[in-house]
C-alpha cells in the first residue's frame, strides 16, 4: 500500500471513481484530489508537503489528467520538471487521460517521472498495472 496518491483532474466524476478504487483495493492510505494542476502545484510547493515526501520511504504517486482548465496536465509536468523536480525525485506520475491522440503518448515520454499513459476511469485491474510499474 502507498502512503498516499494525489488524483488531479477537474471531473467530479472521474475523482470520486479514481478515490472509490484506490480505497476499495487499499492502494493508498491518503488520497489528495486537486481539481486542476495549479491546485496540486499550490499541494506539492508546500514546506510541510515537501517534508513529509522527502520522510517517505515511499514513491509519490499522482493520477494526472491532461485536459483541464486554469493549468493544464502538461503546464503542469512543466511546472513540475523545473520547480519540483529535485524534492519529489522519486515520484511517478500516470496520465490518467480521455485523450487517444498518439501525439500525447508521444509528448507524455519527454517527461521521465511519466510512468504511464492509461485511459479513463480508472479500474482495479490499472492499479494492479500501476503496482508492478512504480515498485521500487
Amino acid at each position: 500500500m502507498l502512503q498516499k496518491v494525489i488524483c488531479v483532474d477537474d471531473d467530479p466524476i472521474a475523482l470520486l471513481l479514481s478515490k472509490l478504487v484506490i480505497s476499495k483495493v487499499n492502494f493508498a492510505s491518503q488520497i489528495i484530489t486537486c481539481v486542476n494542476g495549479e491546485e496540486a502545484m499550490k499541494y506539492l510547493e508546500k514546506p510541510e508537503t515537501i517534508e513529509e515526501n522527502s520522510n517517505s520511504k515511499q514513491p509519490l504517486l499522482i493520477l494526472l489528467d491532461l485536459n483541464m482548465p486554469v493549468m493544464d496536465g502538461w503546464e503542469f509536468l512543466e511546472q513540475f520538471s523545473t520547480k519540483l523536480q529535485e524534492q519529489y525525485a522519486t515520484t511517478k506520475i500516470i496520465l490518467l487521460s480521455s485523450s487517444i491522440d498518439p501525439n500525447d503518448i508521444k509528448k507524455s515520454k519527454d517527461f521521465s517521472m511519466v510512468v504511464d499513459f492509461l485511459p479513463k476511469p480508472l479500474t482495479k485491474e490499472m492499479l494492479e498495472l500501476i503496482s508492478e510499474k512504480i515498485e521500487t
